[in-house]
């Protein structure tokens, strides 16, 4: 896995692993370095997804009845509705 690196000028890990984004923070750890989903650091991270500015403006969006936007147009209300919130949050971890 490490063979990647070698085409760069730098290497991008201690920049990736920075606190300020915890998705790519978490997607470093499980992709590049192979880290197990029950690793302290993995889990903690993953915690920190969910306290995060996207995240909680996504959640804070949903209505009461667990969907966004219009419960009958879950899909076609295009990247406002139910199953793209999901997409979105699913990519972000």
């Amino acid at each position: 896995m490490d063979n990647w690196k070698s085409k760069l000028n730098a290497n991008p890990i201690t920049w990736l692993l920075e606190d300020n984004n915890p998705s790519v923070r978490y997607f470093t750890l499980i992709d590049i370095l192979e880290k197990a989903e029950n690793d302290p650091e993995v889990r903690k991270t993953k915690e920190e997804i969910m306290k995060t500015g996207v995240v909680l403006k996504i959640l804070a969006k949903q209505k009461e009845g667990g969907y966004w936007e219009d419960s009958q147009n879950f899909y076609t209300a295009k990247y406002k509705g139910t199953v793209w919130q999901i997409i979105i949050l699913a990519e972000l971890g």
